[in-house]
């Protein structure tokens, strides 16, 4: 199976700046993104993580969040990299430490097998605390962050 780089789907419109303390206020807003990228609606993408949330936490450690659902006919997946101003310590995570990167993945319901290369390709590029680091303190500068995604 060929591995899906998930930076090949990310663009400018895929780096937020996320603002508020709790899980509820930043997945509202990545929320609203992912369905005006998506064409989606809105109520539908926040059951679907919601939902996803409530059966396991997506609070990987190390800083990461990665929600990820999967919606019927998607043309493409969307990925969006949310860069959380404050410290979100409600997110439960493995770890026990406060979220400040959120990657959430929307990708169509009916590839299976590209749903998980491309979860498995964000999953093993975020967990590295030092890429981490370098997306928090290049908040400001989301043509940055999309570099580092990218290469």
């Amino acid at each position: 199976m060929e591995k899906i780089q998930f930076g090949k789907f990310l663009t400018k419109d895929s780096v937020i700046v996320l603002h508020g303390e709790d899980k509820k206020t930043v997945f509202d807003q990545m929320v609203a993104q992912v369905a005006d990228l998506a064409h989606l609606d809105r109520d539908v993408v926040s059951r679907l993580v919601w939902k996803r949330e409530n059966m396991m936490p997506t609070g990987v450690g190390q800083g990461l969040g990665l929600p990820h659902i999967r919606v019927e006919r998607m043309d493409k997946p969307v990925i969006l990299v949310g860069v959380c101003d404050s410290e979100i310590v409600d997110y439960e995570t493995q770890d026990g430490q406060p979220v400040r990167v959120i990657v959430f993945i929307a990708a169509d319901d009916a590839d299976q097998e590209g749903y998980l290369s491309l979860l498995s390709s964000v999953s093993s590029k975020m967990r590295n605390a030092e890429l981490i680091n370098q997306i928090i303190e290049n908040i400001t500068k989301p043509a940055q962050i999309l570099k580092l995604l990218q290469d």
